[in-house]
């Protein structure tokens, strides 16, 4: 594994833990929560090593596992605000949009969604559903937009 990916993921994994934890304060008290956000830490790292993991051995058994995995983050996040058919739905999609991404811009995609799934975190302590979802797709389609130009540049300077 290249190292610049290590530190990618790295960062992911920490932003993903640090953006859980004032929605999880509000749930499930300050020590619960620590706890929790370092178990959302310790789960992307995990994704990503399985990821990285299955890409050595077949790239479509890594697209499944990031439709899954994908679905099931988006499904935990949004479903403390939605109700059940809303956020299977929501999450469906996500994973679908995601995992048509994955196939372009690689892991690129995921972080997209975890930048996204972050701030909607952070916002939905401020706004109310709708805006932050509304503004929670336009920040994945901005990340997934520019992770594909990365990609791109990446791929031209090869």
């Amino acid at each position: 594994m290249d190292s610049s990916l290590a530190l990618m993921i790295g960062l992911a994994a920490c932003y993903a833990g640090a953006t859980s934890l004032p929605a999880l304060v509000r749930r499930l008290g300050l020590q619960r929560a620590v706890a929790a956000g370092v178990g959302v830490v310790a789960a992307v790292v995990l994704a990503f090593a399985l990821m990285l993991l299955l890409a050595r051995v077949h790239v479509g058994a890594t697209a499944v596992v990031v439709l899954l995995f994908t679905g099931a983050a988006a499904y935990l996040v949004l479903r403390p605000d939605l109700d059940q058919r809303a956020a299977t739905g929501t999450a469906i999609g996500v994973a679908v949009v995601i995992g048509a991404a994955f196939v372009f811009v690689s892991y690129l995609a995921v972080m997209a969604f975890i930048g996204a799934a972050g701030v909607y975190l952070l916002l939905r302590l401020f706004l109310r559903i709708r805006p932050a979802l509304l503004v929670m797709g336009g920040t994945m389609c901005c990340l997934l937009a520019a992770s594909g130009a990365v990609f791109a540049v990446a791929l031209s300077n090869m």
